[in-house]
């Protein structure tokens, strides 16, 4: 399958669509737990403050951050979750039933063709969502990012990504190239659907690139590492232009 193919719209789509029956329990199977962790930290890396926020969960999947973001007493004027997968935003919906007193929507939409308003967004974060696009939508992303942000907004993103010591490489990626499928027909009875994200993660590397396009789209971020590099992440913020 050619590389073009596999970062196609419709296909990540489809490709979740059939994955979201047991996805979040072989994510949390194929971290070891981890996954948890780091959506936690990744939320943590924003300064919430005191302050309400607009909030926005980019490839918010089946909605595994809102709980996240709404704890320690943290003030959220609204949550968007955006996605392009139907299976996943309907168990998002469906998760949701259960907390009514959540101040959440979700969208149905691709983020590089997006309707949501400029500078309209206090924070964004993203866990385990950039390793789907190519090297040249993430630039498209990270344009679009620094578009909806406030000036002054904040935000974080996380991934799954590839160790740099050998100790931890080698392993990571025979776990990548067969363990996890093993997992995905345990649970799928398929294990080429969940080898994609094997292809996904070895694909994307580290977060680092991502790092270089938020600064080209003027964002001031910091590139971070979460036990020893098996996820990285981006935090920063807009920064407010200087009066004259």
């Amino acid at each position: 399958m050619s590389s073009d193919k596999i970062y196609n719209e419709a296909f990540v789509g489809n490709l979740f669509d059939r994955m979201a029956r047991t996805y979040g329990i072989v994510n949390y199977l194929a971290s070891f737990g981890f996954s948890e962790r780091w959506r936690r930290q990744c939320v943590d890396e924003i300064h919430w403050g005191d302050d309400t926020h607009v909030v926005f969960d980019l490839m918010s999947g089946m909605g595994e951050c809102w709980g996240i973001i709404q704890s320690r007493g943290r003030t959220v004027e609204r949550i968007t979750g955006v996605d392009i997968s139907v299976e996943m935003n309907r168990r998002a919906a469906a998760n949701l039933e259960k907390r009514p007193d959540w101040p959440v929507e979700i969208r149905q939409e691709n983020i590089l063709q997006n309707s949501i308003p400029p500078g309209s967004v206090d924070v964004l974060v993203s866990a385990f969502g950039l390793k789907t696009f190519s090297e040249h939508q993430l630039e498209r992303l990270a344009v679009e990012m620094s578009r909806i942000l406030k000036p002054g907004g904040q935000l974080s993103v996380v991934e799954i990504s590839t160790p740099k010591g050998w100790l931890l490489r080698l392993p990571y990626l025979f776990y990548l190239k067969w363990i996890i499928p093993v997992i995905g027909a345990l649970f799928m009875g398929n294990p080429d659907t969940y080898s994609m994200l094997g292809r996904y993660c070895v694909n994307f590397g580290t977060c680092e690139k991502f790092q270089e396009m938020l600064q080209k789209a003027g964002l001031d971020v910091t590139y971070r590492e979460y036990f020893f590099g098996c996820a990285t992440g981006v935090v920063g913020r807009k920064t407010v232009p200087a009066l004259v």
